[in-house]
């Protein structure tokens, strides 16, 4: 039988890096690092639309409050005046001078005036 020489191979470690298998790794965690990125970004744009919206609504109501007072004073100025001229159109002088003049009436004489007893 014939046996084999015995031969010492010396073993050499070579680091081969495994590329492939790395960049399929970063570029899932790429892509999830995207997605967040965009999701995030969303959030905060709605974020400000709502409250750009909210404060639209806000100063609008206000100027709608700002408009309501401004004709509530003139209204409060306008039912003033009303009141005094009727105030004037009630004295008891302006309906005398009136019943004097245009309908041509007289307090009445003390010939004309008789008192009832109940």
């Amino acid at each position: 039988m014939v046996v084999a020489p015995k031969t010492s191979y010396r073993r050499m470690q070579q680091y081969i890096p495994r590329q492939f298998e790395q960049t399929k790794a970063r570029t899932k965690t790429k892509a999830k690092e995207k997605v967040r990125y965009i999701l995030s970004v969303i959030v905060v744009t709605l974020a400000t639309l709502l409250l750009l919206t909210r404060y639209s609504f806000i100063i609008e109501t206000q100027y709608k409050v700002e408009k309501l007072k401004a004709e509530v004073a003139k209204l409060a100025s306008e039912n003033e005046s009303l009141k005094v001229k009727i105030a004037d159109l009630k004295s008891t002088e302006r309906i005398e001078k009136i019943a004097k003049a245009n309908l041509k009436m007289h307090e009445p004489d003390d010939e004309q005036i008789r008192y009832l007893e109940r």
